[in-house]
């Protein structure tokens, strides 16, 4: 794990250099800079050594007798049987660097060597001799890959959009598009960022540019449907065989030359992971689970993971450090913003940051987790919700609506607000239901908080949802596979892989996700979903897989997330920096936002009117984003604030 940045194009190595000073946090074990000037190329990389931790494997790394030059973020788990393949075909390199086997087998292969690579990555290939970039991104898009096209004609690309940010010819114009998608579900799905001049690399994907080019190119598609030779024929061999996978990917994703930790929140993902080390003969030198002083956790749906992971580290032999976390104040969120590039309004990543924090004081720089089970294995309530419309008469769907809503008005705390969302998300078609599933606040009410302008804006560009374009690509299929084909597109990648990387590299620490290696996600893709999710359990066949290895409380806990009390900390601990934020100068002046229509919403939140703390959250945390990255760079650049937010062109490269 790393970080890597580059460029194809007439820019200079002190840009170079400032690219990778913004991702220094990756790699705070090396540094490499690597330029050919007279082919405008330039490739930067900072080291996070965990494989081959000698000099032999520093990058920017030559190969092939110098035609090509790689820089690489990630974990090739099967390099070894890679590299022995290729040394028989007359290939030398460093045998003990799973870097070193890239190149090689694209000399070999071209890009057809990205399906023989089993791990998690981003890289990019100099090829000397064709004068062609080629940039890869794994494809469940667990390693981050920024790329924005140069007026010059040229690229640049990076681990994280803030090696972007300052980059000559990269524009400040917000692309509002993604901002109102922000606003609707904490996150950013698709290719868009918050920067017009910015995208993502799209998973399973790879571009290739020369001085005359760019064009990129899907390499990997998730399955569209089941395969049905994947899993055995009884749903006992299915069990029994999927408990073995577990085994196998855990191991193979052990690898390391340094010593491996693991997060336990007491939940049935991250200790399955860690009960599958111990059994494989990996068990983790330290395990970490959060806890929170003083909050009332319950009263907000969630349940006490620290009781729970303590009960299995017991059950598995296993040492656990608590890491007790307090309510975070406005430097926090501050930090948040600027940690995860895109902002994202889940305090999750704050848990991340910290368990990472001490993970690194602990000389511990892996950490597996259990990011994942959930979106293969059907483990969200929303999964829950489509299996009760599946099974549900069509006729009888209204009558469920209503019932559903008469019960949300008497309930109370998060019972009744899950009551009034499940309403709201059956009250519909199949297509809107699939996407009022991953809203957190309904379109409507997040684009009422956006300044007149960028209503108009929005109207004019003709704004799609993207999650309603996704839908296209499953219909036909049943609707919990068509939910958990969004998950893996959208908010599996773009929000959970993307806050869990970015906080875990924000110290230093390498997060790995043996929950979504590719084997279990076709195997999981083979699986009917009624084996996956009931209208009583979540991941029933999961679950079935690991029993025999975890306490049945921890099988029967009730499904909680990985979250925190937002809303008792938006009228309550955070409500002064709300205050401050929404009632500031900037904030008022920017014409983003609608004080106007932003004061009401938290008003209705305070007097317990509406629900509008996620809302509320996610416009706090995009004003900060916009003082740290847009402020800054028009100030360092001198330019005229009140236009900071149109698309306007840099200086030449």
């Amino acid at each position: 794990m790393c970080g890597i940045a580059g460029y194809h194009g007439d820019l200079t190595p002190e840009i170079l250099r400032g690219m990778a000073a913004n991702i220094a946090h990756r790699g705070p074990d090396g540094e490499g800079i690597w330029v050919d000037a007279d082919a405008g190329i330039g490739l930067a990389h900072r080291r996070l050594a965990i494989i081959d931790t000698s000099s032999a494997a520093a990058q920017p790394m030559s190969s092939c007798g110098g035609r090509y030059q790689i820089i690489f973020n990630g974990e090739i788990y099967n390099f070894q049987a890679l590299g022995e393949d290729l040394r028989r075909r007359g290939y030398s390199f460093n045998a003990n660097s799973d870097t070193a086997i890239i190149a090689p087998l694209y000399d070999l292969l071209g890009a057809a060597m990205l399906e023989k690579l089993s791990g998690i990555f981003a890289f990019a290939i100099w090829d000397r001799e064709k004068q062609e970039l080629f940039v890869a991104r794994d494809g469940l898009r667990v390693k981050p890959l920024y790329y924005a096209r140069l007026p010059c004609g040229g690229v640049a690309f990076a681990s994280e959009l803030k090696a972007l940010i300052y980059v000559p010819g990269v524009g400040a114009g917000l692309d509002f598009k993604a901002l109102s998608d922000y606003l609707t579900y904490l996150w950013s799905p698709g290719e868009r960022t918050l920067l017009r001049d910015v995208r993502k690399l799209p998973p399973g994907h790879f571009f290739k540019a020369d001085r005359a080019s760019f064009l990129i190119t899907r390499w990997h598609e998730q399955a569209k449907s089941p395969v049905a030779t994947t899993a055995p024929a009884t749903t006992r061999e299915t069990i029994s065989r999927l408990g073995e996978l577990v085994d196998e990917v855990v191991g193979d994703q052990c690898l390391s030359d340094v010593p491996i930790g693991a997060f336990l929140s007491g939940g049935v993902d991250s200790s399955a992971v860690v009960a599958s080390m111990v059994a494989t003969g990996h068990a983790p030198r330290q395990t970490y689970c959060v806890g929170f002083d003083g909050e009332d956790m319950a009263g907000e749906g969630f349940d006490d993971d620290l009781a729970h992971a303590r009960e299995v580290a017991r059950r598995l032999s296993v040492p656990l450090t608590p890491v007790i976390v307090s309510p975070p104040t406005g430097a926090d969120l501050e930090d948040l913003a600027y940690m995860l590039d895109e902002p994202e309004a889940d305090p999750a990543a704050l848990y991340v940051a910290e368990i990472a924090k001490a993970s690194r004081a602990d000389g511990v720089k892996v950490l597996l987790g259990g990011v994942g089970g959930d979106d293969v294995f059907s483990g969200y309530r929303r999964h829950k919700a489509a299996a009760l419309r599946a099974r549900t008469p069509r006729g009888a769907g209204k009558i469920l609506h209503s019932l559903l809503d008469a019960a949300a008005m008497v309930g109370a705390g998060s019972v009744r607000r899950r009551l009034a969302k499940l309403g709201y998300m059956l009250d519909g078609d199949d297509e809107a239901f699939l996407v009022k599933a991953f809203e957190f606040n309904p379109r409507s009410a997040a684009i009422e908080c956006l300044h007149s302008d960028v209503r108009t804006r929005l109207a004019e560009e003709g704004a799609t949802d993207w999650l309603e374009a996704a839908c296209e690509r499953s219909k036909g299929r049943p609707l919990v596979e068509r939910m958990l084909d969004l998950e893996m597109r959208g908010f599996l990648p773009d929000h959970n892989l993307n806050y869990t990387d970015k906080a875990g590299m924000a110290h230093g620490v390498e997060v790995r996700v043996p929950l979504i290696d590719q084997r279990l996600v076709d195997f999981a893709g083979a699986v009917s979903w009624r084996l996956k999710t009931t209208l009583t359990e979540e991941k029933w066949i999961f679950k079935q897989a690991v029993a025999a290895r975890l306490p049945r409380s921890v099988l029967t806990r009730k499904k909680t997330g990985f979250g925190a009390p937002v809303r008792l900390w938006v009228v309550g601990r955070l409500r002064g920096v709300v205050e401050d934020v929404i009632g500031s100068r900037s904030f008022s002046e920017r014409g983003v936002f609608d004080p106007v229509a932003v004061r009401r919403v938290l008003d209705d939140t305070i007097e317990g009117r509406r629900d509008g703390a996620y809302l509320i959250l996610s416009i706090v945390l995009m004003e900060l984003w916009l003082r740290r990255f847009i402020d800054r760079r028009s100030n360092s650049n001198q330019t005229d604030p009140t236009a900071r937010l149109e698309c306007r062109a840099s200086a030449p490269c």
